[in-house]
Protein backbone atom coordinates (compact mmCIF):
# COMPACT_ATOMS: atom_id res chain seq x y z
CA UNK A 1 0.00 0.00 0.00
CA UNK A 2 3.29 2.34 0.73
CA UNK A 3 4.30 1.70 -2.50
CA UNK A 4 1.56 2.32 -4.64
CA UNK A 5 0.96 5.37 -2.64
CA UNK A 6 4.72 6.68 -2.79
CA UNK A 7 4.19 6.19 -6.83
CA UNK A 8 0.82 7.79 -7.17
CA UNK A 9 -0.11 9.11 -10.72
CA UNK A 10 -1.97 12.16 -9.00
CA UNK A 11 1.67 13.74 -8.59
CA UNK A 12 2.78 16.44 -11.06
CA UNK A 13 5.61 16.06 -12.69
CA UNK A 14 5.36 18.85 -15.21
CA UNK A 15 6.15 22.82 -14.12
CA UNK A 16 3.49 25.25 -14.00
CA UNK A 17 2.88 26.74 -17.45
CA UNK A 18 4.92 29.42 -18.40
CA UNK A 19 7.45 27.98 -16.17
CA UNK A 20 9.94 25.79 -18.82
CA UNK A 21 9.82 26.00 -22.60
CA UNK A 22 8.30 23.76 -25.24
CA UNK A 23 5.99 21.25 -24.19
CA UNK A 24 5.55 18.95 -21.73
CA UNK A 25 4.21 15.48 -21.60
CA UNK A 26 3.35 13.04 -18.62
CA UNK A 27 3.11 9.44 -18.96
CA UNK A 28 0.77 7.76 -16.32
CA UNK A 29 2.09 4.39 -14.59
CA UNK A 30 -1.09 2.97 -15.18
CA UNK A 31 -0.28 2.57 -18.54
CA UNK A 32 -3.98 4.01 -19.76
CA UNK A 33 -1.65 7.11 -21.52
CA UNK A 34 -2.91 8.51 -25.04
CA UNK A 35 -0.87 8.80 -27.94
CA UNK A 36 0.60 12.28 -27.86
CA UNK A 37 0.18 14.14 -30.86
CA UNK A 38 3.52 16.58 -31.65
CA UNK A 39 3.93 18.63 -34.54
CA UNK A 40 6.88 19.07 -36.31
CA UNK A 41 7.61 21.34 -39.78
CA UNK A 42 10.20 20.32 -42.42
CA UNK A 43 13.46 21.45 -41.87
CA UNK A 44 12.53 22.39 -38.59
CA UNK A 45 14.83 20.16 -35.19
CA UNK A 46 12.01 19.17 -32.96
CA UNK A 47 14.23 17.81 -29.55
CA UNK A 48 12.11 14.64 -27.22
CA UNK A 49 13.99 15.37 -23.82
CA UNK A 50 13.44 11.77 -21.51
CA UNK A 51 13.61 12.23 -17.47
CA UNK A 52 15.02 8.19 -18.15
CA UNK A 53 17.46 6.72 -20.32
CA UNK A 54 15.70 5.05 -23.54
CA UNK A 55 17.14 1.55 -24.89
CA UNK A 56 19.46 1.54 -27.58
CA UNK A 57 17.29 -0.55 -29.56
CA UNK A 58 13.95 1.02 -28.07
CA UNK A 59 13.16 3.64 -31.01
CA UNK A 60 10.67 2.65 -33.39
CA UNK A 61 9.75 5.36 -36.35
CA UNK A 62 7.01 4.97 -39.14
CA UNK A 63 8.58 6.60 -42.53
CA UNK A 64 11.86 7.20 -40.96
CA UNK A 65 13.55 8.08 -44.61
CA UNK A 66 11.72 11.24 -44.39
CA UNK A 67 13.33 12.41 -41.04
CA UNK A 68 17.03 13.14 -39.75
CA UNK A 69 17.33 11.07 -36.49
CA UNK A 70 19.84 12.00 -33.79
CA UNK A 71 19.77 9.41 -31.26
CA UNK A 72 20.75 9.62 -27.66
CA UNK A 73 20.28 8.01 -23.97
CA UNK A 74 17.54 10.82 -22.96
CA UNK A 75 17.60 13.08 -26.03
CA UNK A 76 15.90 12.09 -29.49
CA UNK A 77 15.97 15.04 -31.89
CA UNK A 78 13.92 14.47 -35.79
CA UNK A 79 14.53 16.69 -38.31
CA UNK A 80 11.47 16.10 -41.38
CA UNK A 81 12.35 16.51 -44.69
CA UNK A 82 10.67 18.35 -47.02
CA UNK A 83 9.30 14.67 -48.53
CA UNK A 84 7.10 14.57 -45.52
CA UNK A 85 5.06 17.19 -47.14
CA UNK A 86 1.41 15.58 -47.28
CA UNK A 87 2.46 12.14 -46.01
CA UNK A 88 0.20 11.26 -43.13
CA UNK A 89 0.90 11.30 -39.60
CA UNK A 90 3.94 8.80 -38.61
CA UNK A 91 4.51 6.85 -35.36
CA UNK A 92 7.07 7.19 -33.15
CA UNK A 93 7.43 4.36 -30.29
CA UNK A 94 10.42 5.04 -27.78
CA UNK A 95 10.88 2.58 -24.63
CA UNK A 96 12.70 2.40 -21.55
CA UNK A 97 15.81 1.01 -20.51
CA UNK A 98 14.76 0.26 -16.57
CA UNK A 99 12.21 -1.89 -17.35
CA UNK A 100 9.74 0.41 -15.13
CA UNK A 101 6.30 1.22 -16.25
CA UNK A 102 5.17 2.33 -18.58
CA UNK A 103 7.73 0.71 -20.28
CA UNK A 104 7.69 2.74 -23.66
CA UNK A 105 5.45 5.81 -24.96
CA UNK A 106 4.06 6.55 -28.23
CA UNK A 107 3.70 9.71 -30.28
CA UNK A 108 1.63 11.01 -33.28
CA UNK A 109 4.00 13.09 -35.45
CA UNK A 110 2.08 15.68 -37.07
CA UNK A 111 3.73 17.74 -40.08
CA UNK A 112 2.69 21.55 -40.18
CA UNK A 113 4.10 23.16 -43.25
CA UNK A 114 5.38 26.43 -40.99
CA UNK A 115 5.13 25.65 -37.50
CA UNK A 116 6.55 23.10 -35.29
CA UNK A 117 7.23 22.05 -31.67
CA UNK A 118 11.07 23.12 -31.03
CA UNK A 119 11.26 21.09 -27.22
CA UNK A 120 9.10 18.39 -26.15
CA UNK A 121 9.92 16.98 -22.37
CA UNK A 122 8.53 13.55 -21.44
CA UNK A 123 8.13 12.99 -17.79
CA UNK A 124 6.93 9.60 -16.42
CA UNK A 125 5.34 8.40 -13.04
CA UNK A 126 7.39 5.62 -12.65
CA UNK A 127 6.60 2.13 -11.16
CA UNK A 128 7.99 -0.83 -11.00
CA UNK A 129 7.18 -4.25 -12.56
CA UNK A 130 6.03 -5.91 -9.53
CA UNK A 131 4.08 -3.51 -8.16
CA UNK A 132 1.58 -3.24 -11.19
CA UNK A 133 1.88 -6.67 -11.13
CA UNK A 134 0.41 -6.43 -7.34
CA UNK A 135 -1.67 -3.81 -7.96
CA UNK A 136 -3.42 -6.28 -10.96
CA UNK A 137 -3.67 -8.70 -8.95
CA UNK A 138 -5.73 -7.19 -6.65
CA UNK A 139 -7.45 -5.49 -9.10
CA UNK A 140 -8.38 -9.23 -10.99
CA UNK A 141 -9.17 -10.31 -7.32
CA UNK A 142 -11.67 -7.30 -6.75
CA UNK A 143 -13.11 -7.90 -10.35
CA UNK A 144 -14.08 -11.65 -9.28
CA UNK A 145 -15.65 -10.85 -5.70
CA UNK A 146 -18.11 -8.35 -7.86
CA UNK A 147 -19.05 -11.15 -10.25
CA UNK A 148 -19.83 -13.07 -7.32
CA UNK A 149 -21.96 -10.23 -5.99
CA UNK A 150 -23.50 -9.79 -9.44
CA UNK A 151 -24.38 -13.74 -9.51
CA UNK A 152 -25.83 -13.82 -6.51
CA UNK A 153 -27.99 -10.78 -7.42
CA UNK A 154 -29.10 -12.05 -10.24
CA UNK A 155 -30.13 -15.38 -8.81
CA UNK A 156 -31.84 -13.35 -5.86
CA UNK A 157 -33.24 -11.09 -8.56
CA UNK A 158 -34.99 -14.32 -10.29
CA UNK A 159 -36.52 -15.22 -6.79
CA UNK A 160 -40.49 -14.19 -5.72
CA UNK A 161 -40.47 -11.34 -3.06
CA UNK A 162 -41.98 -11.07 0.22
CA UNK A 163 -42.41 -13.86 2.14
CA UNK A 164 -42.12 -16.94 -0.90
CA UNK A 165 -38.89 -15.64 -2.14
CA UNK A 166 -37.95 -16.06 1.58
CA UNK A 167 -38.83 -19.52 2.00
CA UNK A 168 -37.70 -20.14 -2.26
CA UNK A 169 -34.43 -19.42 -0.90
CA UNK A 170 -34.20 -21.62 1.44
CA UNK A 171 -33.36 -19.20 4.21
CA UNK A 172 -36.70 -19.90 5.87
CA UNK A 173 -37.87 -23.24 7.57
CA UNK A 174 -40.77 -24.02 9.02
CA UNK A 175 -39.53 -22.74 12.48
CA UNK A 176 -38.71 -19.28 11.10
CA UNK A 177 -35.94 -17.06 11.34
CA UNK A 178 -34.47 -17.81 14.72
CA UNK A 179 -33.23 -14.33 16.82
CA UNK A 180 -31.83 -14.14 19.96
CA UNK A 181 -31.39 -10.91 22.19
CA UNK A 182 -28.11 -10.91 23.47
CA UNK A 183 -27.65 -7.11 25.10
CA UNK A 184 -27.10 -8.28 28.14
CA UNK A 185 -23.94 -10.50 26.73
CA UNK A 186 -21.98 -8.56 24.90
CA UNK A 187 -19.03 -6.93 26.24
CA UNK A 188 -18.31 -3.08 25.79
CA UNK A 189 -15.24 -1.19 24.75
CA UNK A 190 -14.71 1.97 26.94
CA UNK A 191 -13.22 3.73 24.02
CA UNK A 192 -16.88 3.17 22.57
CA UNK A 193 -18.56 6.45 20.74
CA UNK A 194 -21.78 5.82 21.19
CA UNK A 195 -24.21 3.80 23.80
CA UNK A 196 -25.82 0.78 23.19
CA UNK A 197 -29.48 0.35 24.02
CA UNK A 198 -30.14 -3.12 22.42
CA UNK A 199 -28.67 -5.91 20.53
CA UNK A 200 -30.61 -8.71 18.44
CA UNK A 201 -29.00 -11.52 16.31
CA UNK A 202 -30.65 -13.28 13.56
CA UNK A 203 -29.32 -16.54 11.61
CA UNK A 204 -30.84 -18.53 8.09
CA UNK A 205 -28.42 -20.66 6.16
CA UNK A 206 -25.54 -18.95 4.86
CA UNK A 207 -26.24 -15.42 6.47
CA UNK A 208 -26.63 -13.71 9.44
CA UNK A 209 -27.70 -10.46 10.81
CA UNK A 210 -27.39 -8.10 13.90
CA UNK A 211 -29.89 -5.21 15.31
CA UNK A 212 -28.07 -2.52 16.52
CA UNK A 213 -29.66 0.11 18.70
CA UNK A 214 -27.22 3.02 18.88
CA UNK A 215 -27.43 6.10 21.00
CA UNK A 216 -25.32 9.01 19.35
CA UNK A 217 -24.64 11.20 22.83
CA UNK A 218 -26.41 14.85 23.00
CA UNK A 219 -23.64 17.20 22.06
CA UNK A 220 -21.73 14.68 20.36
CA UNK A 221 -21.03 14.72 15.91
CA UNK A 222 -22.85 13.26 13.89
CA UNK A 223 -22.37 9.58 13.60
CA UNK A 224 -21.95 8.13 9.80
CA UNK A 225 -21.61 4.30 9.54
CA UNK A 226 -19.20 3.62 6.83
CA UNK A 227 -17.70 -0.13 7.46
CA UNK A 228 -18.15 -3.27 9.48
CA UNK A 229 -16.17 -6.63 9.86
CA UNK A 230 -16.83 -9.56 12.31
CA UNK A 231 -13.60 -11.22 14.20
CA UNK A 232 -14.27 -14.69 14.94
CA UNK A 233 -12.36 -16.55 17.88
CA UNK A 234 -9.43 -17.53 15.66
CA UNK A 235 -8.96 -14.05 14.37
CA UNK A 236 -11.08 -14.80 10.86
CA UNK A 237 -12.72 -11.79 9.29
CA UNK A 238 -16.07 -11.76 8.05
CA UNK A 239 -16.28 -8.78 5.30
CA UNK A 240 -20.03 -7.27 7.01
CA UNK A 241 -22.67 -4.93 5.12
CA UNK A 242 -25.15 -2.36 6.74
CA UNK A 243 -28.19 -0.14 6.52
CA UNK A 244 -28.95 2.02 6.52
CA UNK A 245 -25.82 4.65 5.98
CA UNK A 246 -27.07 7.46 7.28
CA UNK A 247 -25.76 9.79 9.94
CA UNK A 248 -26.83 9.28 13.52
CA UNK A 249 -27.69 13.10 14.97
CA UNK A 250 -26.43 13.98 17.87
CA UNK A 251 -29.14 12.88 20.75
CA UNK A 252 -30.82 11.02 19.05
CA UNK A 253 -31.43 6.66 18.81
CA UNK A 254 -31.06 4.78 15.70
CA UNK A 255 -31.01 0.87 14.62
CA UNK A 256 -28.42 -0.32 11.65
CA UNK A 257 -28.90 -4.03 10.20
CA UNK A 258 -25.49 -5.84 9.83
CA UNK A 259 -24.96 -8.60 7.78
CA UNK A 260 -22.37 -11.14 6.54
CA UNK A 261 -22.60 -13.97 4.12
CA UNK A 262 -20.75 -17.02 5.31
CA UNK A 263 -21.21 -20.68 5.35
CA UNK A 264 -23.11 -21.67 8.81
CA UNK A 265 -19.65 -23.22 10.01
CA UNK A 266 -18.08 -19.79 10.25
CA UNK A 267 -20.94 -18.07 11.89
CA UNK A 268 -20.87 -20.06 15.15
CA UNK A 269 -18.54 -17.46 17.06
CA UNK A 270 -18.25 -15.68 19.18
CA UNK A 271 -17.59 -12.84 17.42
CA UNK A 272 -16.03 -9.39 17.69
CA UNK A 273 -18.21 -6.82 16.04
CA UNK A 274 -16.31 -3.93 14.44
CA UNK A 275 -18.17 -0.71 13.83
CA UNK A 276 -16.77 2.65 12.14
CA UNK A 277 -17.47 5.98 10.97
CA UNK A 278 -17.31 7.60 7.74
CA UNK A 279 -13.70 9.81 9.28
CA UNK A 280 -12.23 6.63 10.55
CA UNK A 281 -11.95 8.56 14.18
CA UNK A 282 -14.81 7.12 15.95
CA UNK A 283 -15.34 3.25 16.35
CA UNK A 284 -17.74 1.49 17.88
CA UNK A 285 -16.87 -2.09 19.22
CA UNK A 286 -18.64 -4.71 20.79
CA UNK A 287 -17.48 -8.29 22.15
CA UNK A 288 -18.98 -11.67 22.92
CA UNK A 289 -21.03 -11.53 20.02
CA UNK A 290 -23.40 -14.87 19.09
CA UNK A 291 -26.05 -15.88 16.93
CA UNK A 292 -28.51 -18.63 17.61
CA UNK A 293 -28.44 -22.09 16.60
CA UNK A 294 -30.02 -23.81 13.19
CA UNK A 295 -32.00 -26.45 14.51
CA UNK A 296 -34.34 -27.28 11.41
CA UNK A 297 -33.73 -28.18 7.95
CA UNK A 298 -34.10 -24.70 5.95
CA UNK A 299 -37.06 -24.62 3.25
CA UNK A 300 -39.72 -26.81 2.21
Amino acid sequence: MLLLAGTSSTSQLCPPPGVSEGRCIELKADGTNEVSEVQLSPGQPTTFSFDSDVREDGLTLENREHFKVAPGKRLITLVPSESVRGEKPSILMVCFADGAAPACATFRLIVHPAIGERQVEIFRHQRSVDSVQTELKTTREEIARLREEIARLRAERDRPDGLTGLFVSGMVGKAGIPSQEITDLVTMRKSNTLGLVGVTTLRAPGRAAIGLDLQNPEGAKPWTPQGAVLVGPKGEVLEATFWPAEPIPSGEQRRIWIEVMAPDSQTEGPFILKLWEADGQRTFVIGNVIFPALTVEPGL
